[in-house]
C-alpha cells in the first residue's frame, strides 16, 4: 500500500531535533543533502499543513523564507521522509538566519519517524 504523504506525516513519530527563536522580521532556512548526495526527497510541513513536497536534497540548498508575523508561537516544521535515498536514514543538513544568527541542525526522519524543527517566540 503506497501512502500519501499526509497519511505519511499522520502515521509516523514526530522528533523534536532542534528548536529555533522566532525573532526578527523574517526566517530563512536551507536544506541541502546531509553528507553524500544519495537521493533523499522530503515534504515540509508547518503546523500540521502541507508547505512544500516532492523537495529532492543536493548540494544546493532549497530555501524557505517564512515572516516571523505568520509563524505562530511554539510552531512546528516538519520534515517528513519521502523516500529513505541510497543511504538511509533520510538525513538533511538545515541552515537557518534568524535575525542575523546563523544555527544548523542535522534532521534524520527514516520511514517511523519524522523530524521537527520547533519554533519559540523569544
Amino acid at each position: 500500500v503506497v501512502q500519501t504523504i499526509q497519511q505519511k506525516f499522520d502515521s509516523r513519530q514526530r522528533v523534536v531535533q532542534t528548536t529555533l527563536p522566532l525573532d526578527g522580521d523574517s526566517i530563512e532556512l536551507q536544506f541541502f543533502d546531509n553528507a553524500e548526495i544519495d537521493g533523499d526527497s522530503i515534504s515540509l510541513f508547518l503546523n500540521g499543513r502541507l508547505l512544500f513536497e516532492h523537495v529532492r536534497l543536493s548540494a544546493l540548498p532549497f530555501v524557505i523564507k517564512l515572516a516571523v508575523q505568520d509563524v505562530p508561537a511554539d510552531a512546528e516544521l516538519s520534515m517528513v521522509a519521502e523516500n529513505l535515498g541510497a543511504i538511509p536514514p533520510n538525513t538533511s543538513f538545515m541552515m537557518a538566519y534568524i535575525n542575523g544568527q546563523r544555527y544548523t541542525a542535522r534532521l534524520e526522519s527514516t520511514e517511523k519517524t519524522t523530524a521537527v524543527i520547533r519554533f519559540r517566540k523569544e
